[in-house]
């Protein structure tokens, strides 16, 4: 409430909010979580580099021409998968007889801004989400290139081929632990002085809890720490170490999250 009794018009002024996201990319989000008034702790749990080799990529890009979809499932997976086509002096032109699915609007804008519209966009942000997405689409002997995250869920390599795809899945980019946390985010968490924290994917919070020493002390310093994850998968993740998630939005975006957090906290006094 403010002084005058009435709702606060912004229910984040105040709240210290602890942001997980890899920096390059956290950048947009912290600055809306700034307007609307919230202290935020930058904490960067994840570091984002290239492959330990980046041979399969390029034998996939030296056969660009031969695929019939591109599946790009992050902005990130755009960054690393076009900037190695650069590098290899490799054109956009040759994804001119591909489709290209891109999953969630951050995606789809990113792959528009190199002048490339989307064929497909999922109505669900998710692993699940494509693989519906693909239910009305024969794959049977269709080349499929899905540059991936290292680590990510086998989910639409497999079921993709299940349907008769041939999928082509190289590792475009690794998530690393960076080598501590910033000294900020170290005190904010020890001292308990935040009011929420966000995880904008399941290797976000693991990363976090191991640079704390282990899930035991990540739990410790939360309690009474609003968690907001992105959504079902982080979700799932979360909770499966023992970590109660209060905000979760319907999409999984970060505007999204935003606004769940908003209608979070303008609930709480």
């Amino acid at each position: 409430m403010s002084i005058n009794g009435k709702l606060s018009t912004n229910p984040l002024q105040g709240r210290r909010v602890l942001v997980t996201r890899a920096a390059e990319q956290a950048a947009a989000f912290t600055e809306q979580l700034r307007q609307r008034g919230a202290q935020v702790v930058e904490c960067p749990t994840i570091s984002l580099v290239g492959p330990e080799s980046w041979e399969s990529i390029d034998q996939a890009l030296k056969n660009l021409a031969s695929f019939d979809w591109l599946i790009l499932t992050s902005v990130n997976g755009v960054r690393f998968f076009f900037g190695r086509m650069q590098e290899l002096g490799s054109v956009i032109h040759d994804l001119q007889n591909c489709m290209v699915c891109a999953v969630g609007p951050k995606t789809a804008e990113a792959v528009q801004e190199l002048g490339i519209t989307p064929d497909l966009v999922p109505e669900q942000f998710t692993g699940e989400g494509v693989v519906k997405a693909f239910e009305r689409i024969n794959l049977q002997g269709k080349q499929v290139l899905f540059p991936k995250a290292d680590g990510a869920r086998d989910l639409i390599p497999q079921q993709l081929r299940a349907r008769g795809a041939v999928v082509v899945d190289p590792v475009v980019y690794r998530n690393i632990i960076p080598s501590d946390l910033p000294e900020t985010a170290r005190l904010a968490l020890a001292q308990q002085q935040l009011d929420a924290v966000v995880f904008s994917s399941p290797s976000t919070m693991r990363n976090l809890s191991v640079l704390l020493g282990g899930m035991n002390r990540l739990e410790e310093v939360l309690q009474g720490v609003t968690v907001a994850s992105i959504g079902p998968v982080t979700t799932k993740a979360c909770r499966e170490l023992g970590l109660t998630v209060t905000v979760e939005p319907d999409q999984a975006t970060l505007d999204d999250l935003l606004q769940a957090l908003v209608e979070h906290f303008s609930k709480k006094p």
